[in-house]
């Protein structure tokens, strides 16, 4: 599902994270599911490391490793 930027922006919530549905007889809530900072934190550096990984894999190799 995609939400425009501002509804995203207003609820404070970033592309990936996840919300839960809920169904009530007036339509439904979408209400967002909140991890530990831990778990964002790790699913951002994934996010960052899989967009950047040619660029991070010439630095490390640049760095002899």
């Amino acid at each position: 599902m995609l939400l425009p930027r501002e509804m995203l922006d207003s609820l404070n919530l970033q592309v990936g994270d996840e919300l839960q549905i809920i169904d009530t007889d007036d339509g439904v809530i979408l209400r967002p599911v909140r991890h530990d900072n831990y778990k964002r934190q790790i699913n951002a550096a994934r996010v960052v490391m899989d967009k950047y990984e040619a660029a991070l894999q010439k630095l490390a190799k640049e760095a002899g490793y």
